[in-house]
């Protein structure tokens, strides 16, 4: 029993480190993927090892989640109404429109 625990313990710490690898690296790969054990990544027809690359536009791999567009008001995305505070307070936050 101890050592069917020490292996899956092993398992699971190699699978969640070479998934936290595959993060920092930027490839589309899910931790589901790479912990299964009938079908892990690389098995399937057409999967080469690395996997393809994230795209600038996804935050998490696998999903197709796109990334929230920039801001595109000179103010940072604050209302007119908080830029108009904003202008009035003095110090260094004066007339920036809330940025620093």
């Amino acid at each position: 029993m101890m050592l069917a625990a020490g292996m899956l313990i092993m398992w699971t710490g190699y699978s969640v480190s070479l998934w936290g690898w595959c993060l920092l690296r930027g490839y589309d790969v899910t931790l589901g993927q790479l912990m299964s054990p009938a079908h892990p990544y690389g098995s399937g027809k057409g999967q080469k090892w690395p996997p393809p690359l994230m795209g600038p536009d996804v935050i998490f791999p696998g999903g197709r989640t796109p990334a929230a567009p920039a801001a595109s008001s000179p103010g940072g995305g604050a209302s007119p109404a908080q830029q108009q505070k904003l202008a009035q307070l003095p110090g260094k936050y004066a007339g920036t429109g809330g940025r620093r």
